[in-house]
């Protein structure tokens, strides 16, 4: 969905040589500015120069993690087979991620703007807008996995945030629970699943019948926690109510030690291609 990118080290030159917790920041590089796939700043709410409003502005980083070797392959293959489920490269608690990020007011008015975070395991792709529930349109909007809060900026003003790793850690899980076990997105996204140990499938949710409860599927093994994915691909969505900017960076704690020596810089030999499945669940008109 998103294309592979490079990304550059900045302020920490000697980080890729030190402890495999010290923290390593990644931007988008400037060329990748006007791109659909990644940029450094996202930038909404101004006119569109057709008597409209650009409403938001979309941003993906996909992180750089060295292949795989032969022999974490195969104790990979066996652990899955010992299991009985899919076990991923890139397991949670592998690497911890978090998102800082500036949004800027560029017009002298009080405004709302809201930051959506979503993003990708190296099974699934996670954007709420590819999946509906209901067809009632009163129905609220599919949640995204994280933020969506409306932040107050005022006339010119800056503010600052982050998206921590224990928040991504989260997001990673609900991902998890959303694609590989048929929780609901609600379920999923309101409760606090980031200490979990494992996740019971659910019965497939069926749009005919909306108001039939999943139940736990017996027929399918839980996902014990050593087979949860982590997030490997950031995605950002920006929605100011005034024309304002986000700039955001993300930082990445290698704590397995799996991430490319050289980061985005490195050649593509040298970085996994991830190819998650785009998850969507669409009820049927009429449903």
């Amino acid at each position: 969905m998103r294309s592979l990118l490079t990304a550059t080290l900045i302020g920490l030159i000697g980080a890729v040589a030190g402890c495999a917790n010290d923290p390593v920041y990644m931007e988008c590089p400037p060329d990748s500015v006007q791109t659909p796939a990644c940029k450094a700043t996202l930038e909404a709410g101004m006119d569109d120069g057709m008597g409209g409003v650009i409403g938001e502005d979309r941003s993906s980083l996909v992180l750089p993690v060295k292949p795989e070797t032969v022999d974490d392959a195969a104790a990979r293959g066996m652990r899955a087979a010992a299991l009985g489920v899919d076990v991923p490269y890139v397991k949670v608690g592998d690497i911890e991620v978090e998102v800082e990020w500036t949004i800027t007011n560029l017009t002298a008015m009080d405004a709302t703007a809201l930051i959506e975070l979503n993003g990708a395991t190296e099974y699934f792709a996670y954007d709420p807008s590819l999946i509906m529930l209901s067809n009632d349109e009163e129905a609220p909007p599919t949640p995204g996995l994280d933020g969506d809060v409306p932040l107050h900026i005022g006339p010119n003003a800056v503010l600052s945030g982050l998206f921590r790793e224990d928040q991504i850690r989260e997001a990673s899980i609900d991902i998890e629970q959303i694609t590989r076990a048929n929780v609901n997105p609600f379920a999923a996204t309101l409760t606090i699943n980031k200490n979990d140990l494992q996740i019971q499938p659910l019965t497939a949710y069926d749009p005919l019948m909306p108001d039939v409860a999943a139940v736990p599927d017996l027929s399918k093994p839980a996902i014990p926690r050593e087979a949860f994915a982590q997030m490997i691909r950031v995605d950002l969505v920006f929605k100011p109510s005034a024309h304002m900017t986000l700039e955001y960076t993300v930082r990445v704690r290698d704590v397995r030690g799996i991430m490319a020596d050289k980061l985005m810089a490195a050649s593509a030999a040298d970085l996994t291609v991830f190819a998650p499945a785009v998850f969507a669940l669409m009820v049927a008109p009429g449903a």
